[in-house]
């Protein structure tokens, strides 16, 4: 049996107060060498204004998510690549949830939705690196971008950008897993 090697890390924008899903962003690679085969983003019209404060934290723009697609359909360009390139059920995601928000949310929208691609759980990044953290009596705290930098790499992209935040959580998650190999030898 070949070692599980390739994941689709997935990033949810929502809009706020409603948490209507305005951004999806995904790559899929393999996490042992750090290669990324395909990168995703696709805005998604929630027929709704977005606040300042979302557009100010985000950089998705009114006009973005006017021109988005529906929910389901960039569910199913998300599903195309995740199944393309064969990769492992669970999606890789920093902290928890945006897989089973995303489901909700196709559900919400379409009763009769049928089609899951990402089973019933996800693996979260944040709580390996924690974990990580706490075995090497190291501090806990810290986002994304600071997270990466206590291994090493670099943010690339902007904060609260859902493309630039799944590529940055499967780099991190990339690296934890040579540091725990190492570590285990």
């Amino acid at each position: 049996m070949n070692p599980i090697e390739i994941f689709t890390s997935l990033d949810l924008e929502m809009c706020q107060p409603s948490k209507k899903i305005i951004q999806i962003g995904a790559c899929t690679g393999n996490v042992i060498t750090g290669e990324i085969f395909e990168k995703l983003s696709i805005f998604i019209n929630p027929h709704e204004q977005l606040s300042k404060e979302i557009i100010d934290l985000t950089h998705i723009t009114q006009e973005d998510v006017d021109n988005g697609v529906t929910l389901e359909e960039g569910y199913r360009k998300l599903q195309e690549m995740h199944k393309k390139h064969k990769a492992f059920v669970n999606v890789i995601t920093w902290g928890g949830g945006d897989s089973i928000e995303l489901l909700t949310q196709l559900q919400k929208e379409n009763p009769n939705f049928e089609g899951w691609e990402f089973g019933r759980r996800w693996i979260d990044t944040k709580t390996l690196f924690v974990c990580w953290r706490i075995a090497n009596s190291q501090q806990i705290q810290g986002g994304l971008a600071k997270s990466m930098l206590k291994l090493g790499l670099k943010f690339e992209g902007k904060k609260h950008n859902g493309l630039d935040d799944a590529v940055n959580t499967f780099l991190l998650y990339s690296k934890l897993l040579c540091l725990l190999k190492k570590d285990t030898k």
